[in-house]
């Protein structure tokens, strides 16, 4: 199966839901911009979570361009620190186990495709207390006019 998130350039928006430690929803929208260099693809992305006071969740991640079906990452995020992870490719889905470079935090992601436009992430993040947050979002790639 080919794949177009991260592997096209291009932005894609993200609505869905937010989970915090006690399983509390919260509205979520967020963009996430896929921009290719000769050695390195970039997302820059950040999810918002709604409510009285807005919280922005940012990160920004360094990719090594697939060469197979897996490959690592870096990211930063100024909540969480830099973090380190890796995506794999299996069918139709993209799979990202990370963990901060402390190792004190760590989660994962699943992007399953349903079109060439369209993704659904599920994704959680833990500490050695259990679950922090967990989300579910639909991202469909912004039309290029």
């Amino acid at each position: 199966m080919k794949h177009t998130y991260l592997f096209l350039e291009g932005i894609w928006l993200a609505k869905g839901i937010y989970y915090d430690e006690n399983g509390n929803p919260s509205n979520v929208e967020g963009q996430s911009e896929i921009t290719h260099l000769n050695d390195l693809w970039l997302n820059n992305s950040y999810m918002t979570l709604s409510g009285e006071d807005p919280v922005e969740l940012r990160n920004d991640y360094e990719i090594v361009p697939f060469e197979k079906d897996f490959t690592s990452w870096k990211s930063f995020n100024p909540g969480l620190g830099t973090l380190l992870g890796r995506f794999v490719v299996i069918d139709d889905s993209i799979i990202s186990l990370f963990s901060t470079e402390k190792g004190d935090l760590f989660g994962s992601e699943f992007l399953t495709k349903i079109n060439d436009s369209e993704y659904i992430g599920k994704g959680v993040l833990y500490n050695a207390a259990g679950k922090i947050s967990s989300w579910s979002i639909r991202l469909v790639k912004e039309e290029e006019t």
